[in-house]
């Protein structure tokens, strides 16, 4: 008989923060238990100029969110989520929404189609139709926070989340002729990703003055993970795949990186160059799901277009070659 969804919780806690901020880093601590034994392992992002005030409320409210953003992939595989911070209703309500889509997402594109990665009976489940996908319990654990000020944000503005790929390079080629003030940003890995970006990132350094790098080993957490799931092959680095194993809420993580400087530069637009560039709704054994592409599409803009306007932040999200890709 297929195994239920429920086989994929091998996690009995996934603990983030509290999360350590300093001017120009961020330290979450991430730590797993399960079967009475911890594992831990600290989550990292550094700015090259100063970006938060360790003292300011607003401060630790944005880094505990960008400190969550990696758990949120692990929803089917975790019993709860407890996550330390001054999350308020907006940040609750948000997480709560993106980690029910991400285990629908996971749900199918990783387990009910084939996936190289899976070993023993999880690589079997069968489909079943279900209200939430999500599993995991979300713990909040201190209260919420008293209203945060707002941004002050300049439309004008535009960061761009830079990878190297064509789309973000013009983008930025566009918006600078239209006389909008470029801010390529460039978020590092610290491993192998980063050198298909790296050529770029020196050419923008060099040549446009409001280029930024923010650096995070979220790639290295994302291995650890990965060795505490007993479904997953443990020579998974060797696997030759154009996907990760189980993961697939990835632009937020290098998003929220950048984030801190819109908030610091006065930032109101903030630009995508998205591989796909779709925005496409599909059903697998009557799950209506996103291919797995949700984070590439007008249904991501928008959802965080929103959450930036109930934030106070005067942001908003989109790509301006969608209409002419998709």
């Amino acid at each position: 008989m297929p195994a239920p969804l429920e086989s994929l919780q091998v996690i009995d806690r996934l603990v983030v923060g509290p999360v350590r901020v300093e001017p120009q880093r961020l330290v979450a601590p991430y730590r797993i238990c399960r079967d009475g034994q911890e594992h831990l392992i600290d989550l990292i992002y550094r700015w090259e100029e100063a970006v938060f005030d360790p003292k300011c409320p607003a401060s630790r409210n944005l880094a505990s969110m960008i400190a969550v953003q990696v758990a949120l992939n692990y929803g089917l595989f975790c019993r709860t989520l407890e996550f330390h911070g001054p999350f308020d209703r907006f940040d609750r309500r948000f997480l709560l929404s993106m980690a029910a889509n991400t285990a629908r997402e996971i749900y199918v594109k990783k387990f009910l189609e084939p996936n190289p990665f899976l070993i023993g009976n999880p690589a079997e489940l069968r489909a079943e139709k279900r209200d939430s996908y999500l599993l995991a319990d979300l713990v909040f654990t201190e209260p919420e926070p008293l209203k945060l000020e707002p941004w002050d944000a300049s439309p004008s503005r535009v960061a761009i989340l830079s990878s190297g790929g064509k789309e973000s390079i013009l983008c930025c080629g566009l918006l600078d002729e239209l006389g909008q003030e470029v801010h390529p940003v460039f978020v590092n890995e610290s491993g192998r990703h980063w050198l298909t970006a790296l050529n770029a990132y020196r050419h923008f350094n060099g040549s446009v003055s409001n280029t930024a790098r923010v650096w995070t080993n979220s790639d290295r957490v994302f291995a650890w993970m990965l060795r505490r799931m007993p479904f997953i092959r443990q020579d998974f680095m060797k696997v030759r795949a154009d996907e990760y194993p189980v993961r697939l809420w990835t632009v937020a993580v290098f998003l929220f990186g950048a984030l801190p400087l819109a908030r610091k530069r006065g930032i109101g637009r903030i630009v995508i160059g998205d591989e796909h560039d779709t925005t496409v709704r599909m059903q697998h054994q009557r799950i209506t799901h996103y291919n797995g592409l949700y984070d590439q599409s007008r249904f991501f803009d928008r959802a965080l277009s929103r959450y930036y306007r109930a934030k106070g932040w005067g942001i908003v999200q989109f790509s301006p070659l969608r209409q002419l890709s998709e």
